[in-house]
């Protein structure tokens, strides 16, 4: 999920600036997705104990994508000016992904037992933090300049779809377990 969510964020300014967009009407859309992600983040804390985790990352890691292939969509369709709902996909975007993203961490730690629990969260944020780094590269250097927009948050967002179908399969819902 942070591949995708850092990958777009680093290229969205870009991407509605080649769609037309002035640099103040670019940071206003993308500073709004990043803004409404507080309210995101309100909302994971009220809904994550009720919910459980699995279930909370799970859906909101799938509506992230929606959100960001149909945005990419509007955006390739619009011919100079951005859509309402390109801009409603991509500030719904960064809403819903900032519930998933504190599901994420609560949820990762969560799954180490206490003594390995720093280490063992440590190593995973070390990889999320190596892989971030490389996506926004590969996303902007290759896939979208190659691909088109709405080809490349597909590929994307398929690898939050197969990590999503794992932790279903093989994860543990932790919520209510009494951390060992």
């Amino acid at each position: 999920m942070l591949l995708v969510y850092y990958a777009a964020l680093t290229w969205l300014p870009d991407i509605l600036k080649e769609q037309g967009l002035g640099d103040q009407s670019a940071f206003m859309v993308t500073g709004s997705m990043t803004a409404v992600g507080i309210l995101g983040v309100i909302v994971s804390a009220l809904i994550v104990e009720r919910l459980g985790r699995k279930w909370v990352l799970g859906v909101t890691s799938i509506v992230s994508v929606v959100l960001l292939v149909g945005a990419a969509v509007f955006i390739e369709a619009s011919d100079s000016e951005l859509t309402f709902v390109a801009k409603a996909s991509i500030i719904g975007f960064g809403f819903v992904v900032q519930i998933a993203i504190p599901t994420l961490y609560t949820y990762v730690s969560e799954l180490y037992p206490t003594r390995l629990r720093g280490s063992g969260f440590g190593w995973a944020s070390a990889a999320s933090r190596i892989a971030t780094g490389i996506a926004p590269i590969v996303f902007g250097a290759f896939m979208w300049p190659v691909l088109g927009l709405t080809l490349t948050f597909i590929l994307t967002g398929l690898l939050v779809v197969v990590a999503v179908v794992l932790m279903g399969l093989l994860a543990r819902e932790t919520t209510g377990e009494a951390l060992s």
